[in-house]
């Protein structure tokens, strides 16, 4: 079983994942996929190279590429694990990518939410250097984000989790969704 992980720039798919590793269920990571083909490409990692990146292997491959970059690291952990968690997934091209591979019926789509004003104070506080300064800048990565189709895999999610509340308040949230998953094998 595959879960595709998903939510906005900041809501909390980071915690999310957190919890799966904690009870031995290996992640991987959607952005991962860029960041190695950067590496084998020799394009550096920045922001500016990665979405180089992103747009060469979207030309080559189709919208769904980052999933079939991605692919075969999830069939490799499928031979020794009975579930994968792929973190990152923005596009209902790549829903249809990881669903023609390993089936509807073997694919769940988890997704978090928040409102937008806690996710800018999450990413400021969070400092990534790709992460939004000013509130323009996270409208804008919003907007882009959108423009991926990631509305529409929220929109289908099997499972939401809203994170609106407190840290402690969330981890509670995630426990009972990753517990109600889990219980499904």
């Amino acid at each position: 079983m595959i879960i595709l992980l998903t939510g906005m720039p900041g809501s909390g798919k980071g915690e999310v994942a957190k919890a799966f590793q904690k009870r031995g269920i290996p992640v991987v990571s959607m952005g991962d996929a860029i960041r190695e083909e950067a590496d084998r490409r020799g394009i550096p990692r920045t922001p500016e190279g990665l979405k180089e990146v992103s747009l060469k292997v979207r030309e080559e491959l189709g919208p769904g590429a980052v999933a079939i970059l991605t692919i075969p690291k999830v069939e490799k952990l499928l031979e020794t694990e009975p579930i994968v968690v792929i973190e990152g997934v923005r596009s209902p091209y790549e829903v249809e990518e990881f669903r023609r591979k390993f089936s509807e019926e073997e694919t769940i789509i988890l997704a978090v939410h928040s409102p937008p004003r806690m996710r800018f104070e999450r990413l400021r506080k969070r400092g990534r250097s790709d992460d939004p300064k000013t509130w323009e800048e996270f409208v804008d990565r919003d907007r882009k984000e959108l423009k991926f189709g990631i509305g529409e895999v929220i929109a289908l999610a099997d499972y939401m989790i809203v994170n609106d509340c407190s840290f402690d308040e969330f981890q509670t949230k995630i426990q009972e969704i990753v517990s109600k998953i889990i219980s499904q094998i």
